[in-house]
This record gives structure tokens, sequence and C-alpha cells, in this order.
């Protein structure tokens, strides 16, 4: 074997081994550093993630809640126009919510068609 390569007693030799073991340390303390930084940006990664899809599922109930007033509100004025009895505005909210009229007309259809 060839040792005297690494254990040289030249200045220039001494100088490249001490280079390159000080190059190793950095190299380990560098490689750690960035595991360490990657784990913590995946822990990052997943509350941004967790963070959205709480957004996500509250903004789902949120919809339905919505779409619950919106239906309350049409059948408000629907029942609104009635006791009015004010043709106009009758014809305003049918127009407006044409497919709650249609539903409507169609479960008294099926009430008027019923056997009992």
């Amino acid at each position: 074997m060839n040792l005297s390569l690494i254990y040289t007693s030249t200045p220039v030799g001494t100088t490249q081994t001490v280079m390159i073991i000080i190059l190793l340390a950095l190299a380990i303390i560098l490689t750690l550093y960035t595991i360490i930084t990657l784990r913590k940006v995946g822990i990052a990664a997943k509350k941004v993630d967790y963070f959205f899809e709480d957004l996500t599922y509250k903004s789902e109930m949120l919809n339905a809640t919505v779409d619950t007033v919106a239906r309350v509100t049409n059948y408000m004025d629907i029942f609104d126009a009635f006791a009015k009895r004010n043709v106009k505005s009758w014809v305003k909210v049918a127009t407006k919510n044409k497919d709650v009229v249609y539903k409507l007309v169609d479960k008294l259809r099926e009430f008027a068609n019923s056997e009992d």
C-alpha cells in the first residue's frame, strides 16, 4: 500500500490532507443540515395542506347553509307574493325562481292525482 500520499511530511501534502478532512466535515454538516431543513419543509407543507383541507371542508358546509338560506328566502318571497295577492309580484317571483315554481307545480299535480 502506498500510504505515503496521506501521511506525507511535506507541508503541501499535510495542507491537502487537512483541507480534505475539513471539506469532508463540512459536507457531512451540510448534508445533515439539508436533511433537517427538508424535514421541516415537509412538516410545514403538511400543515398548509391541512389548513386548505379545513378551509375546503368549512366552505362546503357554508355552501350548504347558503343554499338553504337562499331556498328559504325564495319560499318567503313566494309566500309574501301570495299574501299580498299582488299578481305583478307573483309573476316577478315566479320568473326569478322558475325551478322552485316548477317543483311546486309538480308537487301540486302529484297531490291532485293522488288517490287519498
